[in-house]
């Protein structure tokens, strides 16, 4: 089950494409899930791919996978690194950085807005979503957008493409460690 739903909201973020995805995660009673993802940053992270626990509730966990490599890149950007920081962020320790994010999202009991920095989303389209309250966008598919719609539909069809190749594959019976992108760091 905690392969299948992998598969389905992260074959971006395997593929080395994306620097982050989430997806729920519903607790098994048999195995933890915090277990569960210490085997898979055991098995994965010397792939540049990790798991964090970001929202743990009474039946489901909101699982954050990630490449470091991408998502440092992505957060290093000059008016990224400004808005983060205004939101209490240090960007001086990645594992600092997601804890962070997590209290945040342990404060507000809902998604904080800046995690789409954190998910590969472009800044303009974070800060649009925000000083918009959500509306006034030019398209919405994988996120609401506000600029470089062009560009963005095509970023979207790429994640879907690696999400619809990666899906059939699996079924196919192709087991997730060859489905892993190891990036060239």
């Amino acid at each position: 089950m905690f392969q299948r739903k992998l598969i389905k909201f992260c074959s971006p973020t395997l593929a080395g494409f994306k620097s982050g995805s989430l997806f729920k995660f519903k607790d098994n009673i048999l195995l933890s899930t915090d277990i569960i993802l210490a085997q898979y940053n055991n098995k994965y992270n010397d792939r540049d791919l990790f798991f964090f626990n970001v929202l743990k509730r009474k039946n489901y966990s909101l699982i954050y996978v990630y490449r470091p490599s991408l998502l440092i890149k992505d957060l290093s950007n000059v008016d990224v690194c400004t808005f983060l920081k205004s939101y209490g962020y240090k960007l001086d320790n990645l594992d600092n950085d997601l804890n962070h994010l997590k209290h945040r999202f342990e404060i507000f009991q809902k998604t904080p807005h800046e995690v789409g920095l954190f998910l590969g989303y472009p800044f303009c389209d974070v800060k649009g979503f925000i000083d918009n309250n959500g509306k006034n966008y030019e398209y919405c598919g994988c996120w609401k957008v506000y600029d470089n719609k062009e560009r963005t539909i095509m970023y979207f069809n790429k994640c879907k493409y690696y999400t619809n190749l990666y899906c059939k594959l699996f079924d196919l019976g192709i087991p997730l460690d060859k489905l892993i992108q190891k990036n060239n760091l």
